[in-house]
């Protein structure tokens, strides 16, 4: 994924105004949604399986991507793109990188499922295993992003400043752009479209329950196959969401360095909804564990739930209060009297905004 802000913004005021109210409501729904998520899995008190790394990493990455890529987003459309050679050099590639780690730990959910399935009595990965398995997500995401970050030159002259990359020539830029459209949607997606497939022939095939082994050469009931089929379907959710959202992007890129001027508009058409379907992605996977998943969806329901029951807690002691009050002034026929002739002769002071 390229970063496009910069160099494709859009002269209309209604579709930057569009533009901002979902960047806005994006960036507060992603946020909140993958920070509970992270909170909700580092909190959690029983033992930690591989899945739960796997959505932890996922929220990680989501919450990197929301980050370095929606509040330029928002600053370009409100006051106009005001780079630095910091920002080119490293907040603009980390959107690529931020990507591939999402894209790849999707793909690695995929895998690691497929795996279990297949061999059940396996031993789960110990916690070094899985140390190890993301920290290759981000290295390879670091080396996906590596030719941008050498190209990546930032330009400022009279009509502005902008970021852009500074390739040999066409060939080399044609070159990356098929690589990353290889590399992050269409490998991927090749990946996990096998690795469903093996998962769906082998539970049609399975009848039983299956069993799973612990770290201490234990056989365990836990590994059900009802289990297995509600992860794959929260999998399956987020390809679907994957493939729809992030295929514009790529032909848009594709388009632009391909098709030649024809191109380049069909390009510019592409861009003015394509970064929102990308970046809205992004959000949507704290949205989909948060209802899909079981005990995500309590940890949701637990954090969303207190400010709703300290409102209506509030409310309650001020019920109490105005009741107490109005057994008070109803006392007697003299307190009201005297409450009258109060209210009467005071004054009411407004306070002016």
């Amino acid at each position: 994924m390229n970063y496009t802000s910069a160099n494709h913004t859009t002269s209309s005021g209604l579709q930057t105004t569009i533009n901002l109210a979902v960047y806005f409501i994006t960036f507060l729904v992603g946020l909140t949604g993958n920070l509970l998520v992270v909170v909700i899995i580092i909190r959690r008190k029983t033992r930690k399986r591989m899945n739960d790394f796997f959505v932890l990493n996922l929220s990680v990455s989501d919450l990197c991507l929301i980050i370095f890529c929606l509040p330029p987003l928002i600053y370009v459309g409100l006051v106009g793109f005001v780079g630095s050679r910091f920002y080119c050099k490293f907040v603009w590639p980390m959107v690529t990188v931020s990507y591939c780690a999402s894209v790849y730990t999707i793909t690695s959910m995929a895998c690691y499922r497929c795996r279990v399935l297949l061999r059940p009595f396996e031993l789960p990965p110990s916690k070094k295993t899985v140390l190890l398995w993301i920290s290759t997500i981000w290295f390879l995401s670091f080396v996906v992003a590596t030719p941008l970050i050498v190209v990546s030159k930032f330009r400022e002259d009279f009509h502005g400043s902008k970021c852009y990359e500074d390739w040999p020539n066409i060939s080399f830029k044609r070159g990356y752009t098929v690589t990353l459209f290889i590399l992050q949607y269409l490998l991927p997606l090749l990946t996990i479209a096998v690795a469903y497939i093996r998962i769906g022939i082998d539970l049609t095939r399975t009848k039983v329950r299956r069993a799973s082994v612990t770290r201490r050469g234990e056989v365990s009931a836990g590994g059900v196959r009802e289990e297995n089929i509600r992860i794959i379907k929260v999998l399956i959710t987020i390809v679907i969401l994957f493939a729809f959202c992030m295929l514009p992007v790529h032909l848009a890129w594709m388009s632009l360095d391909f098709g030649g001027k024809r191109g380049a508009e069909i390009s510019d058409i592409i861009f003015t909804f394509s970064d929102i379907l990308a970046i809205l992605h992004s959000c949507l996977n704290a949205v989909i564990y948060g209802a899909l998943t079981k005990h995500l969806r309590h940890g949701f329901a637990k954090y969303l739930s207190r400010p709703l029951s300290i409102c209506y807690e509030f409310r309650n002691d001020d019920s109490r209060t105005t009741s107490q009050r109005r057994r008070t002034i109803e006392a007697s026929g003299e307190e009201m009297d005297t409450f009258s002739f109060r209210a009467k002769t005071s004054f009411s002071h407004k306070t002016v905004v």
